[in-house]
């Protein structure tokens, strides 16, 4: 028995070396991801340096990969490996510096679209030119990540039950984080190394005996299957949109969507099997075809939503995706022998086609809702001389419609994006430039804030009181100090501070938190100068930290209404 154990272990590390052996690069790079994110962990930094510093190293893992596959296919001198991987090096700085400016929608889709586009690249490199075998290698692949992680989930479960027990029966005083600090390590170095151990030579050849016998039966007889009653349910909710002529909302668009997606990933990992399986064959050869309806029916329900609404990124997204998902299917459907590895790699080229250049999803997006944007004002003779002018009359739905578009560039973009917009305009204008204070055409639509992590220092001189967190006070307590004496009052939100019994201030703070809410909207976490309220009287002068607040947009009045907050009060008596 034991020495079968040492067997398995000599085993397992001689994996590991001959995976940091092929891939060097790559796995330096993880193990420098894991690093900074236990230092994160831990140190709890300026969290947007170090986690962008984490996501440019993340990013050059795949990077490396490709690198490292190009030159399997390639002999090159030592110096143009260096000069490449240099390259490389260089044009991940430049993505950290110009490419990653925060942690926004723009910066966090397009980096996704790269690790994507490379990841998909790192699959077809080897079999690039080659008509046979691809299909087989990215199951390979796709299985050894699954078997990888399987196995790295049951290693960090028996590490963590070990330090647990040690930490319960003998007070060893094991912090939590370094239970996280644990699974870093194995799921960002033991993982990656492992995997790449079994990552099949470049070239590799295969024959329908190395298929995997779980994933057939896995495909044929619980997926295939469901795929065509999804088929079925999606085609009588077709007819039923023939017969009433009323089409949904959006959310059929993305049903369709990844419905096309998961049958394309189907039909990629069966083709293999369909000259020897008739119900293969079968499904090959109709499900490309059933799905084009399907398809275009998503892309009429997306036309009317934009001829609605205008394009934003999400609706381009959909666009594209479904674009391509019907390209595919006419391939598929109409070509005999097919290449899939070109299925894969135009994936990759339009992941990064649409987030880049000024065709870009972002790019068109702007432009369409500042069309969208002129138009409405246009519609309601609020323009003149290029400027806004205040609205005499005007529609509810006009007002959403306007107040979403301010909302979107405020949240996604900038307002100076938004081109007819005075110079400097601010949410906190709204009323006095458009003649209305922003509406939302659904009551329902929540807002939150919550101060940022970043471990920023507060400035606290010239305060003698502090108080930590009033609203954990019950009903209108009072709590005194000396002759100073604060209440709070838990439902009515109002803070009354007195000396020696007289009452020397009073303020609701709600004014406060939506005073901030309207300076910050669409933004979630805010620093320690955003989250501040400070006001003074001839007796006292005070600073409330708020820490969070949450409310809805439209309180039934058609105002904000705040629900929720936390915060700190200080307090200076004059």
């Amino acid at each position: 028995m034991l020495k079968k154990l040492l067997t398995l272990i000599h085993n397992f590390l001689l994996k590991l070396i001959s995976g940091l052996k092929r891939f060097p690069g790559a796995l330096a790079l993880a193990c420098a991801v894991t690093v900074v994110l236990m230092y994160i962990n831990h140190a709890k930094p300026r969290e947007d340096v170090w986690a962008h510093t984490a996501m440019v190293l993340a990013l050059g893992i795949p990077a490396a990969l490709c690198i490292k596959m190009v030159f399997e296919r390639i002999t090159v001198k030592k110096a143009a490996t260096v000069l490449v991987y240099a390259l490389a090096a260089g044009m991940l700085l430049g993505y950290y510096f110009f490419l990653l400016p925060d942690m926004g929608m723009v910066s966090v889709s397009r980096y996704i679209a790269f690790s994507l586009a490379l990841y998909l690249l790192f699959t077809a490199i080897p079999y690039w030119g080659r008509r046979e075998g691809y299909e087989l290698y990215v199951i390979k692949l796709f299985t050894g990540f699954i078997v990888t992680y399987f196995y790295s989930l049951i290693l960090f479960a028996g590490l963590a039950a070990i330090m647990f027990t040690v930490n319960t029966l003998f007070s060893a005083g094991i912090s939590s984080k370094v239970y996280f600090d644990l699974w870093l390590f194995v799921a960002g170095i033991f993982a990656p190394a492992y995997f790449l151990a079994e990552v099949p030579a470049a070239g590799a050849r295969y024959s329908g005996d190395d298929y995997p016998q779980f994933l057939k039966v896995l495909l044929l007889y619980i997926v295939m299957p469901l795929l065509v009653v999804y088929t079925g349910i999606l085609y009588v909710y077709f007819l039923k949109i023939l017969v009433t002529r009323i089409w949904p909302a959006g959310i059929v668009s993305n049903l369709v969507l990844w419905y096309s997606f998961i049958s394309l990933a189907v039909l990629f990992f069966i083709y293999i099997l369909r000259e020897k399986n008739t119900w293969v064959r079968i499904f090959t050869a109709f499900s490309p075809k059933l799905i084009l309806p399907l398809l275009l029916m998503m892309f009429i329900a997306m036309g009317i939503r934009i001829d609605a609404y205008g394009i934003t990124e999400n609706r381009f997204l959909v666009l594209t995706g479904g674009l391509w998902s019907t390209g595919c299917m006419l391939y598929l459907a109409c070509k005999k022998n097919t290449r899939n590895i070109l299925l894969v790699l135009s994936a990759a080229v339009i992941a990064v086609l649409v987030v880049s250049g000024p065709w870009s999803c972002y790019s068109v997006s702007k432009y369409s809702q500042n069309a969208r944007f002129e138009s409405l004002l246009m519609k309601n003779n609020m323009v003149s001389g290029g400027n806004i002018v205040p609205a005499q009359e005007i529609s509810s739905a006009d007002k959403a419609s306007i107040s979403s578009i301010i909302q979107y560039f405020n949240r996604y973009h900038s307002l100076k994006e938004l081109k007819i917009l005075p110079s400097g305009f601010k949410l906190a204008q709204m009323k006095e430039t458009f003649g209305f204070e922003r509406s939302f055409g659904s009551k329902n639509e929540y807002f939150g804030h919550n101060l940022q992590e970043t471990w920023e220092i507060q400035d606290i001189m010239g305060y003698d009181y502090f108080l930590a967190s009033p609203v954990e006070m019950p009903g209108s307590t009072t709590v005194n100090q000396g002759a100073l004496g604060i209440a709070y009052d838990n439902a009515a939100r109002v803070i009354k501070i007195s000396e020696e019994g007289r009452l020397i201030y009073q303020k609701d703070i709600t004014e406060a938190a939506l005073a901030i809410h309207a300076a910050n909207t669409g933004k979630n976490a805010l620093t320690n100068r955003e989250m501040t309220f400070m006001d003074e009287n001839e007796n006292l002068k005070i600073m409330v930290l708020f820490r969070s607040m949450s409310g809805t947009e439209d309180g039934g009045d058609g105002k904000p209404r705040v629900e929720w907050l936390d915060f700190s009060l200080f307090v200076k008596l004059k």
